[in-house]
């Protein structure tokens, strides 16, 4: 939480094996290199964003709609950090 008390709209999953309540577990990347992906968690009100489902329905495209496990979304991760920037912006 912020020192607001407003929830962070995504967290590193590094260390964490589960996600808090409210998120969702993420990889993002390039998925022909391992170490070019990291684990995030999401909070579900992130998900409902534009810019956001812009970038799931690039996940559904490359994986389709029945992915097992954590979600993958096929990005940069420097691009889906800024989407999660401009996101912050309006949360």
């Amino acid at each position: 939480m912020t020192s607001t008390g407003r929830k962070e709209p995504v967290l590193s999953g590094e260390g964490r094996s589960l996600p808090p309540q409210g998120y969702v577990p993420v990889l993002v990347g390039d998925y022909d290199d391992d170490d070019d992906t990291e684990r995030f968690f999401v909070h579900v009100n992130v998900l409902k964003d534009p810019s956001m489902i812009e970038l799931l329905e690039m996940a559904a495209e490359e994986f389709g709609y029945k992915q097992e496990g954590v979600l993958r979304i096929p990005c940069k991760i420097e691009y889906f950090m800024r989407a999660v920037e401009d996101i912050c912006g309006e949360y």
